[in-house]
């Protein structure tokens, strides 16, 4: 490996150590969390200031730059997700009346594109742009529903077995009535969400919403998740996706 290709590899680094707990890091921070040289982690983060990628936080160090957001929004608008979404969501979700949250699928898990309000909004851990592992909620459950067990494997490594338990129930059920139920993003709260596919039959990402358990009955439930499904549903036609021309129906089809 050069040195500018190593250079690289610990620019991307230092980029991917940011996150929501970690928004804004100094040099010393940079350099605990990736191990690279401090003097090394100073130079590049000059040079990631100079192009956009890193932007000075005061004395306080650095936060990730504007031109992520052009790149990543690049990202957003090739797989369309947002904008198959918008249509179903509004017109199969309007009577719901509660907050509706669209993912998109990453390797290493979802990353929520949009937060619509569809009513009251309530004290929410979700934020539009935050990264979340796939077994931590509704959107990130669905996903892992819908990947073949090869691709699930990745998202299974770690974990304990009370959480390999609970998205293998998560996922057998998800079969039966084509949407997800669960109560582990957060306290008190219960979310359902559905899968959306692209036109070759791949995640491409999930639709999820949720209330108050206690306002969550088993009728209500099932009303939001047929309706989640369905929006899930239009949202992949929207992006080609034909069942019966998708190459694994076992595995790809959207249950009915």
């Amino acid at each position: 490996m050069t040195a500018t290709v190593r250079s690289v590899a610990k620019a991307v680094a230092m980029l991917q150590a940011f996150d929501s707990q970690h928004r804004l890091l100094t040099v010393r921070e940079l350099s605990a969390l990736t191990g690279v040289p401090r003097s090394t982690c100073h130079a590049l983060c000059q040079t990631l200031v100079e192009t956009g990628l890193l932007e000075m936080h005061g004395v306080e160090g650095y936060q990730l730059g504007q031109s992520l957001a052009t790149l990543g929004g690049q990202v957003i608008e090739r797989t369309g997700l947002v904008d198959a979404t918008l249509g179903p969501v509004s017109t199969q979700l309007a009577s719901t009346r509660t907050e509706i949250h669209v993912a998109q699928y990453v390797p290493t898990g979802i990353v929520y594109l949009l937060r619509l309000q569809n009513g009251r909004r309530l004290p929410n851990r979700n934020r539009t742009g935050r990264h979340w592992p796939l077994h931590g909620s509704a959107c990130g459950l669905a996903v892992y529903a819908a990947l073949p067990a090869a691709a699930r494997a990745p998202h299974r490594e770690g974990l304990p077995e009370e959480t390999l338990a609970l998205i293998d129930d998560a996922a057998t059920a998800f079969v039966k009535r084509g949407y997800i139920i669960t109560e582990v993003s957060q306290e008190g709260f219960r979310s359902v969400g559905a899968p959306v596919l692209d036109q070759h039959g791949d995640v491409v990402g999930a639709i999820g919403t949720g209330d108050a358990r206690n306002l969550m009955t088993s009728q209500r439930t099932h009303e939001i998740g047929v309706a989640i499904r369905r929006a899930a549903e239009a949202s992949s036609r929207a992006l080609g996706f034909l069942p019966s021309l998708a190459p694994d129906a076992g595995q790809k089809r959207l249950p009915a």
